[in-house]
């Protein structure tokens, strides 16, 4: 995800690792580019730069050492508050505002209506951080899901569906527990949430590839049908000498139309169960069988309407 902008106090904590409390410029730079070097060009800053304003932010905990060449990080002590945001921001498996946090802890009677936000463990606290010009904050144990969900989304050529279906696919589609992985829709163009829908915006090429693909399908299916009508009525126009043969060959098309009419029919409804648990993998497989009996059906017909003009 390179529109993914984390503050830069924020890219430290994600670079800093469990227990160190101070590292060297040179070691917190090398980290840094190594982790949002393709970021940091396109946004034509540079590590030293992103250290720089995160030493200066008096809301991070970090501060030059004994010396410029050291970069320290404060130990903050974890509380019994930390530790319920830490739990609220799990059970809510999304990001959170600092207003959103008062209440909730309010409303636990942890902290008073006076309590100040500029005291909430958000900015100092390195299991907390935050995407530039957005006030929501995430945990950073957190990875972001959105090229995945992005890869899948493509792959089934959806436009738009309800924010809800998406972290469905997340959990139950993907397998990402939203213990560990977060979607992030702040600086990724490819995504828009509008009053809990979401919108997809594909590129250019990607719809010119999605319509490639859909036309190709189609004359795919198509042809199989051409020649299973021909292969059909040549054989039939062979064997229409024979009446028994005849008969029997129009009265198996016929049980064979009947049937997966029927089969169609219990689609259908096992379709609509689907939906209601937004399983989108069954509900392709149902769809992409239910258009083969349908296609099938279509040829059987026109062999038998082939077979009663001869």
């Amino acid at each position: 995800m390179e529109g993914l902008t984390y503050t830069p106090p924020s890219m430290l904590k994600k670079v800093f690792r469990e227990g160190e409390r101070s590292l060297s410029r040179q070691e917190l730079q090398d980290r840094l580019q190594n982790t949002y070097g393709t970021r940091l060009e396109a946004m034509n800053v540079t590590a030293e730069h992103v250290i720089d304003r995160a030493v200066e932010d008096g809301t991070s905990p970090f501060h030059e050492g004994s010396s410029h060449a050291v970069i320290e990080m404060e130990r903050i002590p974890r509380d019994h508050i930390a530790e319920e945001m830490v739990r609220y921001f799990l059970e809510n498996k999304a990001p959170l505002t600092e207003d959103q946090c008062l209440k909730k802890l309010r409303r636990l009677n942890l902290i008073s209506y006076s309590f100040p936000a500029s005291k909430l463990p958000l900015h100092k606290d390195p299991r907390f951080v935050q995407l530039e010009g957005s006030d929501l904050w995430y945990l950073a144990r957190w990875s972001p899901a959105n090229d995945k969900l992005y890869d899948f989304i493509v792959a089934r050529q959806l436009k738009q569906f309800p924010l809800a279906q998406l972290y469905m696919i997340m959990e139950h589609e993907l397998g990402m527990s939203r213990r560990e992985f977060v979607f992030v829709p702040e600086g990724d163009e490819r995504f828009r949430v509008i009053e809990g829908l979401v919108i997809v915006s594909y590129t250019e090429e990607e719809m010119q590839s999605i319509e490639a693909a859909a036309v190709s399908a189609e004359e795919q299916h198509l042809l199989p049908i051409k020649s299973h009508e021909e292969e059909v009525a040549v054989t039939m126009a062979n064997d229409v000498k024979t009446a028994s043969v005849f008969e029997d060959t129009l009265r198996n098309a016929q049980d064979s139309v009947e049937k997966l009419q029927t089969r169609i029919k219990e689609m259908e409804e096992e379709v609509l169960d689907q939906f209601k648990v937004n399983n989108l993998a069954a509900i392709s497989q149902l769809v992409g069988e239910k258009e083969k009996c349908e296609s099938i059906v279509r040829a059987l017909e026109n062999v038998m309407g082939l077979v009663n003009n001869g």
